[in-house]
């Protein structure tokens, strides 16, 4: 699904972590900041949000929030930016 433009991914680790590796075209965000100014105007795109790895509860709460303002395509990556490259996958920046 990476490039298409109806999917958007949040990142919600720390800024110095986000530098360090993200999945390719993830935008950084705070987790407990999610507002639908953040987001797109389409409440049927598909949002994805990860963070660190399956301890971390960051992404599931941005999830829930974004659910809360209406959106319909949530998505939470729980094995996180650990788990996107144990599996080999590619990251940002190479």
């Amino acid at each position: 699904m990476l490039g298409s433009p109806v999917l958007f991914i949040y990142d919600c680790n720390e800024e110095d972590m986000y530098k360090e590796a993200h999945v390719p075209g993830a935008k950084l965000t705070v987790y407990d900041e999610v507002t639908a100014d953040k987001l797109p105007p389409d409440r049927n795109a598909t949002l994805v949000f990860y963070c660190y790895s399956p301890e971390c509860p960051a992404a599931g709460s941005a999830a829930r929030s974004a659910i809360a303002l209406g959106y319909t395509d949530v998505h939470c990556m729980v094995e996180g930016i650990t788990g996107w490259q144990d599996a080999g996958l590619a990251t940002e920046p190479k």
